[in-house]
């Protein structure tokens, strides 16, 4: 089961989680590499610099581009 990390993630974090490697057909959207075993939804603009949990502002990334992502910020 997926333990939300802070209080700043929504209640059905899980089920929009779920929504958007289902919308993206589990391809990284930074790469485009399909069938990732081990998705991670990344919050396109982030939550700390006003971002939201809305559909339109998470994507599907892989392991590796979710990383990258991380040291640019």
């Amino acid at each position: 089961m997926y333990i939300r990390p802070d209080e700043r993630y929504p209640e059905n974090w899980q089920r929009i989680r779920f929504f958007i490697f289902k919308r993206d057909r589990y391809t990284c959207q930074i790469c485009g590499r399909p069938g990732l075993r081990h998705p991670h939804c990344d919050h396109i603009r982030p939550i700390g610099l006003g971002g939201s949990s809305h559909p339109n502002n998470l994507r599907t990334l892989c392991e590796i581009c979710h990383a990258r992502r991380h040291k640019k910020l």
